[in-house]
């Protein structure tokens, strides 16, 4: 499977009120093929930064429907 293909983007609001998140499981596979890293449940703070900034790259790039933060910390 080739994770350029995939959209790990994905609306889990309605039409009228969109609610855009990502897909764990998606970005898991991109983080592993992009660092060359293995996903360490126990170990969880590069992933979580390789979300972050695909969020933010996401945001900063798209007008509208934005993806919204999990939490504010």
């Amino acid at each position: 499977m080739n994770t350029k293909d995939l959209n790990p983007i994905v609306n889990i609001g309605t039409g009228k009120s969109p609610l855009m998140v990502l897909c764990a499981t998606t970005m898991m596979m991109m983080f592993e093929e992009s660092t060359g890293k293995k996903y360490d449940p126990d170990n969880v703070d590069d992933y979580i930064q390789y979300c972050d900034d695909y969020r933010d790259a996401y945001n900063a790039n798209v007008e509208g429907d934005q993806l919204t933060k999990a939490y504010a910390g």
